[in-house]
């Protein structure tokens, strides 16, 4: 083991990291959303608390009813939305007055997507418990759906609906809007701006609830100073979104650009979108805005109907959701939001990502599936699929569908990158490399943001046995990204395992593990080489925290029993080899730690020793567990 290039150690630091390296399928889609996301604790003032789960639908002891409820409490329990719809609804078929049952079947038929199904389960509910949030929320959007705002803000502002969650509000915004009341809609997101800035000030500027607050309805005044067609104004609140996010989106520059170009200002709009776009992997939308605008063609605004606001609202707090414990509740908004604008892409990209986290493989895949392979979004939405098929153990129809999304966009840096991001995963590392090949080979100028390419083209070369390519590709890796931990961590061990440069590959890795203190694998990496240096002390003391940073990973606690065999502590390291087999390690290491267990690892040094694979590197065979360099 000891003599690996790159150790198990290493190996596993890097798939963590690099698993889906710059891009997983939500990345793009969710990117403006991960700008917003809060702390739990906001969420109940953000949307509709989730459905309290009492456990009392089934206590009725109605006949028939406990083997569907069951059902479904199982079928929500694994995940599987549509299942759980499907019985709840059930089990309200007998006892159709069951307000708890109500509430669960309505949640997850609209999570279903059933909208249909549920509006009639949300009227009754309301008769029955007047201001449910979700069903309230779902009765305001049917009412928007068939042009009906009144009814939409009247439900919206009932007595009920009084202590509303803030995504109920911006609904009412748009709900406003769509009655021609634009002075209301913009008062009323001022009113919620005051009320944001009031938290903050409260709480002396800590709480990140206040400004994510702030961001959005500063968001959606833009968006609806946009649709009012004042432009001026509508780039004034943008650029405060971004003051106050601190940087741009991909999504945002997408909004900004056209408010530019309405107002004129369309060289400065391109401008925008080039230096975009050169921090990131390309941007389909942004191309072909930008290729519009060349052309003379002003886009409309994001926003022009109530309805659309009223999507867009959803879809920003169902992308706040998708990444915490609420991600039902958000998946409920995304079905809501496509149900608002069935045109909306963006939603239906984050719908089907949201069924990737939850294992809904097959619905997933199809989710992705179902984008027009024309819209500007059908390069994500492949690339998602994609994943989702690797992620289902589908891998060999991954990789053959993204070598086909590669051949159909020949000019993607991200299709070409996915493609080998895949094949490096599988350990196809000489076809990975030349993917990334064909990726860097499209970019006019490497920007600091590229360093990533070029560290995972560098791994690729390196694990196919071209080390001089690999050095280089990591050489420029850094010098696009000085001090990159990763970059760091994998060039300075492989310099240790090789034998060179060992004084400046000793401190790179410690630059690494200064970065990264609590990143278990990284601080064995450090102690790894202490170890290789016959430094047996100090690689003790690395290797002992990074077996309590990852206690149950087996190369770690291998690491740390041949560390401790060496400073004599014979028992201990025993102990730390069976921790290791138990934990189920690569059968090669676990054959060689048997051997260990067995004989003791001096045996085992020495019959590697003796077939030219040493473990340490020492000055004149001295193995007296001082530090040594022998220069290479």
């Amino acid at each position: 083991m000891a003599a690996k290039r790159t150790s198990l150690a290493l190996r596993k630091t890097l798939r963590k990291t690099l698993r889906k390296p710059l891009r997983k399928p939500l990345r793009k889609t969710l990117r403006w959303a991960r700008r917003l996301l809060v702390p739990s604790a906001l969420v109940f003032a953000l949307v509709a608390p989730a459905v309290a789960m009492t456990g009392s639908a089934a206590a009725q002891g109605i006949p028939g009813i406990a083997g569907p409820y069951l059902a479904a409490e199982a079928a929500a329990a694994r995940g599987d939305i549509a299942g759980a719809a499907r019985h709840y609804a059930e089990a309200l078929a007998h006892d159709t007055g069951n307000i708890d049952l109500m509430q669960r079947t309505i949640t997850y038929q609209i999570a279903a997507g059933q909208i249909d199904r549920a509006i009639p389960i949300a009227r009754r509910l309301n008769g029955l418990r007047p201001g449910h949030p979700l069903g309230l929320l779902l009765l305001a959007g049917e009412a928007l759906k068939h042009d009906e705002a009144q009814r939409a803000r009247t439900l919206l502002e009932s007595e009920q609906a009084k202590a509303r969650p803030f995504v109920d509000k911006l609904v009412d915004v748009w709900a406003a809007y769509a009655l021609g009341d634009v002075d209301a809609a913009r008062k009323q997101l001022n009113e919620m701006l005051g009320t944001a800035r009031k938290q903050l000030d409260e709480t002396e500027g800590n709480a990140s609830s206040g400004t994510a607050i702030e961001i959005m309805a500063t968001y959606h005044l833009a968006l609806l100073e946009a649709a009012a067609g004042r432009d001026a104004e509508a780039l004034a609140a943008l650029d405060h979104v971004i003051e106050l996010g601190g940087t741009s989106t991909l999504r945002l520059t997408r909004i900004r650009a056209g408010v530019l170009a309405r107002l004129g200002r369309v060289r400065e709009a391109r401008a925008a979108i080039a230096e975009r776009l050169s921090q990131s992997f390309g941007d389909r939308r942004l191309e072909l805005l930008s290729r519009d605008l060349e052309a003379g063609k002003i886009p409309p605004p994001l926003v022009t109907t109530g309805r659309q606001g009223a999507a867009e609202a959803l879809y920003g707090v169902a992308g706040l959701l998708s990444r915490t414990p609420n991600r039902q509740i958000g998946l409920a908004y995304a079905r809501l939001a496509t149900y608002l604008d069935p045109q909306q892409i963006a939603t239906k990209l984050l719908i089907a990502g949201m069924l990737q986290q939850d294992e809904q493989y097959d619905l997933a895949i199809a989710a992705f599936a179902a984008i027009p392979a024309d819209a500007p979004e059908a390069l994500e939405a492949q690339i998602g699929r994609a994943e989702v098929m690797s992620e289902a153990g589908r891998l060999d129809d991954a990789i053959a569908a993204l070598r086909q999304t590669a051949a159909a966009h020949p000019r993607s840096i991200e299709a070409h990158t996915s493609l080998g991001d895949m094949l490096r995963r599988d350990e196809r590392f000489a076809e990975a490399a030349e993917a990334y090949d064909v990726a860097i080979a499209l970019i006019a100028k490497p920007e600091r943001n590229h360093w990533a390419l070029f560290y995972q083209r560098g791994i690729s070369y390196e694990r196919s046995h071209q080390w001089d390519k690999a050095e280089a590709d990591f050489r420029e890796a850094l010098n696009l990204e000085p001090d990159q931990p990763l970059v760091l961590n994998y060039l300075g061990y492989s310099w240790v395992e090789m034998r060179h440069n060992l004084d400046e590959a000793e401190a790179m890795i410690e630059k690494a593990v200064q970065q990264l203190p609590k990143d278990g694998y990284v601080v064995d990496s450090l102690g790894w080489v202490q170890y290789r240096l016959g430094d047996f002390k100090g690689a003790l003391t690395h290797l002992e925290r990074a077996v309590e940073l990852k206690p149950v990973d087996p190369v770690i606690n291998d690491h740390l029993g041949d560390a401790l065999w060496m400073v004599g502590r014979h028992t201990e390291a025993r102990f730390q080899w069976k921790r290791s087999l138990s934990f189920e390690p690569d059968e090669k290491d676990a054959e060689r730690i048997r051997k260990k267990l067995a004989g003791g690892l001096d045996k085992v040094l020495d019959e590697e020793a003796a077939a030219g694979n040493p473990a340490f590197i020492q000055i004149n065979g001295a193995a007296d567990g001082t530090k040594a360099h022998d220069g290479g």
